[in-house]
């Protein structure tokens, strides 16, 4: 009894791990991968046009929004983060925006997007190109993908 036992120990072990080993995406967690991979690049070109109705309707402002980014060193509310990003924006020409690198999670409802965040603009004469770590949390809402926390990091590259 002991042998047979000592014999199943390894399988019970290493069965709840079965789940874990990384395969080919469940039909729903590839659609709503690339249904995030197309917000993003509807967030970038409304960020790139200045189409801020658009831009502030991928997120899911409110008391549950949260923003961390280099430019302040406290986290940011929903109102204090449209604000910053308005104010940014309007202040850029020539603003580039992609994301390289780019992994997406998909919990349920819930998406997580890293990635390295490459953008570039103008500031007078000059062309400024810079990359920052960036997170996204993305929250399906009524159907729809939107943003409900935001976190950029500057790059090592870019300092």
């Amino acid at each position: 009894m002991t042998n047979a036992r000592t014999k199943l120990l390894p399988l019970i072990l290493i069965l709840p791990l079965a789940g874990c080993v990384s395969g080919p995406k469940p039909a729903a967690t590839a659609d709503a991968d690339a249904q995030i991979r197309q917000r993003l690049k509807q967030i970038f070109d409304a960020a790139e046009k200045k189409n801020f109705e658009r831009l502030e309707s991928y997120h899911l402002y409110g008391p549950g929004f949260s923003k961390f980014s280099a430019e302040s060193s406290t986290r940011l509310d929903a109102a204090a983060a449209r604000k910053g990003e308005r104010d940014g924006l309007q202040a850029l020409s020539g603003l580039t925006m992609k994301a390289e690198d780019l992994k997406i999670d998909v919990f349920d409802k819930t998406g997580i997007a890293t990635f390295i965040f490459d953008y570039g603009f103008k500031a007078g004469t000059n062309t400024v190109q810079k990359q920052a770590q960036a997170t996204l949390v993305f929250v399906k809402d009524a159907g729809e993908w939107k943003i409900t926390h935001e976190h950029f990091s500057p790059s090592k590259a870019s300092q």
